[in-house]
């Protein structure tokens, strides 16, 4: 399969988690300030580059009806210049409540966010990754299940 790079995306902070290389596991990886869209962009695809990925997984921020906002199309934004500056596919994924349930596991691990606001921003990546490779290996039992 390849590893995986996600990212959460903010307007401040980029949060990214990796896969290992068989897709199962995913761990937190670091938080990269966004200050601007070329260094954001740089960074994702150092770090992608640098850590052999074969897609980038970028966390789609929905409504809760699934429509999308103003910052969904920020995303998508970034999304795309991430592609071309790679030549890394990129996935968009459903991110709804990520940072809401990486704040609450932060408190639970007994970390706390305020003044560290990276924690949550790789917390929230890593709970995209999880999701997002769960999902996959669902499709992929159905598929073995169907043949």
């Amino acid at each position: 399969m390849g590893r995986i790079l996600a990212v959460d995306y903010g307007r401040h902070r980029l949060g990214l988690a990796l896969s290992d290389e068989l897709g199962v596991t995913a761990r937190g990886l670091s938080t990269l300030e966004a200050s601007g869209l070329q260094k954001a962009v740089a960074g994702v695809r150092e770090r992608a580059q640098g850590h052999c990925v074969c897609e980038i997984l970028i966390g789609m921020p929905l409504n809760m009806d699934g429509t999308t906002g103003p910052m969904a199309e920020a995303v998508k934004i970034f999304g795309d210049a991430v592609a071309f500056a790679s030549g890394i596919p990129v996935v968009y994924w459903d991110e709804r409540l990520t940072s809401v349930s990486a704040k609450r596991s932060a408190r639970e691990m007994g970390k706390r966010t305020k003044g560290d606001k990276g924690t949550v921003d790789r917390l929230a990546a890593t709970l995209l990754l999880e999701n997002y490779l769960r999902a996959q290996q669902s499709a992929k039992g159905e598929d073995v299940a169907r043949d």
